[in-house]
């Protein structure tokens, strides 16, 4: 890659030809562009959302609406309830009905798509699977993504799905180096402190309780039982740190910024249980990739969203906000306005699995107090799709699938078009994270909805120009995504607590089934699945116990 001259070289080379005075200034001008583009705030629908929250009595909810009947209500079409749907499918039933409050389903795995590519607004990628994550192992080998197996059993994935190199690469000391460990400049004590802390994290992915549970597992509720593992969740990560002596600034920098990317929230916030996961939990071999390897996709996990609505196209209902879910003489009647027409409609089912994020539930499901309402903490992120004409050099490693700075309160980039088979020397997207990490979630809430179009373009351009001084002048569109409760937190005490333990149990004498990774404590795919399969299994077996 070509090294951009830098503003001092340029105006030397100049001087003699006695015009480095205006070019000085044109320079200066075209690196700082006041940036001229469209910038667009989309997004999931806020105003219809709070509804619920405050003006339930406006909605003038009808006693009796029309009803039609199926055997299984689904409420919400994220990676939960649409893997519900897979499950109950795949077991032969098929009269069920997934409702969805936006215009398309996917939740926080949603995707989008101009002419310069598919993007992810959110989710964008899976890590190879443990050996016991089978749900997951299972639906990826239904979609060809595991395309078979070694003599050894190990699992051979689709070449162009696993992600591309370079995967990854950090911004520190004005340039890029590979990975995101910091590397450049460090001094030997802060080098030690990086190894330490990588073989303690190691020696743990082998660790086991005293119930041969291994300590941590995908999904989390297969974790060793085991209280001294268990009792970290009752301390901070940066506790967990302090205990264990990593105190040197880069490795605490890294430790903070995986806590930012996987949980929304600081290593001051994060449970050191669920800060270990991150590290630990991620044991995934293939025949054919590095261990720990990621899949990924133009769309993030909005690949894994379409190829769920192929299969549930007859079941899916879209702009359907569920307003009441009620148990009534033996059955579950959940009333649903039309998002457009505000019509109302009832659905009178056996089973309802709601699969929508908990604070939903606790305003529509009629009889049940969710007392642990207060400990559930959702963090707010903005997230920047960005067309480019091109993306200007940068000094160090070429671009990478994942672009962090070690300077900023973003997580960076992730380039789009990445997995594309083809030069880079063409237009792109770049997919721009930005979680609100550091403020209470409420506040940041505000701060995010409160904040304009051009407030958020100015912002993040600047910071981007940290990495890439010219980027302004390449800039398309940019289209911004606020997500409000973009995910669960998983706070210390949480994931082990009574909290979650609650949240698990069913209502409406067990006709109401709750399906969400909030019930994990972590937002991803896996533990979404999860809880729509076990919810579906549960449902199943009522019906042939019933």
């Amino acid at each position: 890659m070509s090294m951009p001259i830098s503003r001092a070289t340029f105006l030397k080379g100049l001087a003699g030809c006695g015009i480095a005075a205006f070019v000085g200034r044109s320079y200066f001008d075209w690196i700082h562009a006041d940036p001229k583009f469209p910038c667009r705030m989309l997004g999931p629908s806020k105003e219809l959302g709070h509804l619920l929250r405050d003006s339930m009595d406006s909605l003038k909810i009808p006693t009796s609406p029309p009803s039609t009947h199926c055997k299984v209500t689904i409420v919400g079409g994220g990676m939960a309830g649409l893997s519900a749907g897979w499950w109950l499918q795949k077991q032969g039933l098929s009269d069920f009905v997934v409702l969805d409050l936006e215009h398309d389903v996917g939740g926080n795995s949603s995707c989008g798509k101009n002419d310069f590519g598919s993007y992810p607004w959110g989710a964008h990628y899976v890590p190879i699977c443990n050996p016991e994550s089978v749900y997951v192992r299972e639906f990826f080998e239904e979609l060809n993504i595991i395309q078979g197996h070694n003599d050894a059993g190990l699992a051979i994935y689709d070449e162009l799905m696993l992600c591309h190199e370079p995967q990854e690469r950090l911004w520190k000391d004005g340039s890029f180096h590979d990975g995101l460990v910091p590397k450049r400049g460090l001094q030997p004590d802060e080098n030690e402190d990086i190894a330490r802390f990588f073989k303690t994290v190691i020696d743990l992915r082998g660790a086991t309780g005293s119930d041969g549970k291994l300590a941590f597992a995908i999904p989390l509720d297969l974790s060793s039982q085991d209280e001294k593992f268990l009792r970290l969740d009752g301390i901070s990560m940066e506790e967990w740190l302090d205990d264990n002596k990593f105190n040197t600034k880069p490795l605490r920098w890294y430790v903070n910024y995986c806590c930012r990317d996987d949980y929304g929230s600081t290593l001051k916030n994060v449970s050191a249980w669920a800060g270990l996961h991150y590290f630990v939990g991620r044991r995934g071999v293939s025949a054919n990739s590095e261990p720990n390897a990621v899949i990924t996709w133009p769309q993030g996990n909005g690949y894994l969203v379409e190829k769920l609505k192929g299969k549930l196209k007859k079941q899916i209902e879209t702009g359907a906000m569920v307003v009441r879910v009620e148990p009534v003489e033996g059955k579950v009647v959940t009333t649903v306005m039309d998002a457009k027409s505000r019509e109302f409609r009832a659905v009178s089912s056996d089973y309802v699995i709601f699969a929508a994020p908990r604070f939903v539930a606790d305003r529509v499901v009629v009889g049940q107090k969710f007392s642990h309402q207060h400990a559930l903490n959702y963090a707010p992120w903005m997230v920047a799709n960005i067309t480019l004409k091109g993306l200007p050099d940068a000094r160090g490693l070429a671009p990478a699938w994942d672009n962090v700075s070690y300077y900023s309160d973003s997580l960076g980039y992730v380039m789009a078009n990445h997995q594309d088979i083809t030069t880079r020397a063409k237009s792109c997207v770049i997919t721009y994270y930005y979680p609100l990490s550091d403020q209470e979630p409420r506040e940041a809430r505000r701060a995010l909805y409160s904040s304009t179009p051009e407030h958020w373009s100015e912002l993040i351009v600047k910071d981007l120009q940290k990495m890439h001084p010219t980027i302004a002048n390449e800039i398309v569109s940019m289209d911004l995504w606020p997500w409000g409760h973009g995910m669960i937190r998983p706070s210390v005490g949480f994931i082990w607590g009574n909290v979650r333990r609650q949240m698990k149990e069913s209502a409406g004498g067990g006709s109401i089934i709750f399906a969400h990774s909030d019930m994990s404590g972590m937002s991803n795919f896996e533990e979404a699945q999860y809880h729509g399969v076990e919810a579906a299994k549960t449902v199943l077996s009522g019906f042939k116990n019933g």
